[in-house]
């Protein structure tokens, strides 16, 4: 009975034993994080006299740590992207679309993307600031400092001229949005408008009564340019049978003179012998008169 009691209380050990190793080897997987790389770890102190402003140091891979006092964060450095549309099968299912007020009180909106990532040495300053990891900040912090930009650069433009010139309304806006991101330590790659802008009907209709006025004038001035070049083709050849028949004119006037030049007495009365067919002329008129010649 003796031998029962001791063998149960070995197995005991050997389970308290195992039990506490097993513990050991849990608080010790939990205390160690490796930081990937692209990545930097953020080493939050929870608890204790360090804890508060100067309570994140940046750190880099294998990392040991008390589960219990901090917490690590990981803040990618490689680029990002960020969809808001208003599309629900693209950034998220959440109407996200930007809406602007143009110059003229009228309300745009429409979809961006934006590529950027965070410079390394301004990761553990954002942390300290925003209190955040890098998923949440750019539907937060990040697109209200994007609506300020767009709407500072839509108030210099109609509706119709943010249309107009979508291109310079997106390029202004981007370094806008880069110019206040950037103080705040990121770094952005590029900011695209997707899609058309969404305009009221109204202004939408204006512009396309314009665009068809511009084309049909358009076609107007194509007519009349080419009836003008149809006209002047036809100047040009007049000219062009003008200038043939003189030329042709004065050829043959000079022909003429030519010719008349060179007739001489001497040569009428070889041209006359010539023509002679050795037969005396029965008739020969000599003054008013007529002689008959005889036989």
């Amino acid at each position: 009975m003796a031998t029962s009691k001791s063998g149960i209380s070995g197995l005991f050990k050997i389970i308290g034993v195992v039990a506490v190793v097993i513990a050991i080897m849990t608080i010790v997987s939990s205390a160690c994080k490796r930081i990937d790389a692209g990545h930097v770890g953020l080493v939050v102190k929870l608890y204790g006299s360090e804890r508060g402003v100067q309570d994140v140091t940046e750190a880099t891979g294998w990392v040991w740590y008390n589960p219990f006092t901090t917490q690590i964060y990981e803040f990618p450095t490689f680029v990002q992207n960020v969809v808001f549309t208003r599309d629900a099968t693209e950034g998220s299912r959440n109407n996200e679309e930007f809406r602007v007020t143009t110059k003229d009180g009228l309300v745009v909106s429409f979809d961006v993307s934006m590529n950027y990532r965070v410079a390394p040495n301004k990761a553990a300053e954002i942390f300290r600031k925003y209190r955040k990891p890098l998923e949440e900040l750019d539907k937060s912090v990040m697109r209200n400092y994007m609506r300020e930009a767009y709407n500072k650069v839509s108030g210099k433009y109609t509706a119709e001229q943010l249309y107009e010139n979508k291109i310079q309304f997106q390029n202004e806006s981007e370094a806008e949005i880069k110019n206040l991101l950037e103080k705040e330590g990121f770094i952005i790659e590029q900011v695209v408008l997707l899609n058309e802008l969404r305009l009221p009907q109204g202004v939408v209709d204006n512009i396309n009564a314009k665009i068809n006025a511009r084309q049909i004038a358009l076609k107007k001035e194509q007519e009349v340019a080419q009836e003008r070049a149809d006209a002047q083709k036809e100047i040009e050849k007049a000219k062009g049978y003008a200038e043939a028949m003189r030329i042709r004119a004065e050829a043959e006037a000079e022909y003429n003179r030519k010719l008349a030049e060179s007739i001489s007495p001497n040569l009428i009365e070889y041209e006359k012998v010539k023509k002679w067919n050795g037969q005396t002329p029965q008739f020969v008129g000599t003054g008013g008169g007529i002689i008959v010649q005889p036989k």
